[in-house]
């Protein structure tokens, strides 16, 4: 297999529409499997196909730790058909090297996806957990959406990008989020 070059913030491929996938070739398990050894070889618990520069409705989760064994994740043509409650995360991305910043998340989601075999599969993932805000941090790379734009301080977060040479976020791109505001607010 083989390693990737993961597209960094600022280039526009990371902001462009993905496209549905509408078969499991030869093609896309190569893919996948490109994507798992460089998504390993960037120390990442996730990585999605517009990053590697491929336009395509595809991400890779490992959320496995030591308390917590999991089994490698494929989503494709993912689509996230429920999601409830708030939580703040600290999140970085392989597309932003050494950025971490707060984000709004939701707490709980449902992901309808194909699986590699092309069959559809349904996922909850709860509690706010690793696995809960990996799948929508990836889920949003598919939609040429970025994890600052679910920032909590843009001000320390634009300071963040500009130490690591990166351009600042855009304000226009920020999500209103009233739902996860109003309950983070009861919290």
């Amino acid at each position: 297999m083989s390693v990737l070059k993961v597209i960094n913030y600022g280039d526009d491929v990371l902001r462009q529409p993905t496209e549905k996938v509408h078969k499991v070739s030869a093609k896309i398990q190569k893919l996948v499997n490109d994507m798992f050894d460089t998504m390993y070889a960037y120390n990442g618990v996730g990585l999605a196909a517009p990053q590697v520069g491929v336009l395509k409705k595809i991400f890779v989760l490992d959320c496995s730790t030591d308390d917590d064994p999991m089994p490698q994740m494929v989503f494709i043509n993912p689509v996230i058909i429920k999601k409830s409650g708030a939580i703040l995360s600290r999140e970085g991305c392989l597309s932003f090297p050494n950025v971490f910043t707060d984000v709004k998340r939701y707490a709980d989601v449902t992901v309808r996806y194909m699986d590699m075999k092309g069959k559809m599969r349904e996922m909850t993932a709860t509690e706010g957990s690793l696995l809960c805000r990996a799948i929508q941090h990836e889920y949003d790379h598919t939609e040429g959406i970025l994890f600052v734009d679910h920032v909590v301080d843009r001000f320390t977060t634009d300071n963040l990008l500009h130490e690591n040479q990166l351009p600042p976020i855009d304000a226009n791109r920020i999500l209103s989020e009233p739902d996860l505001d109003n309950v983070l607010m009861m919290i």
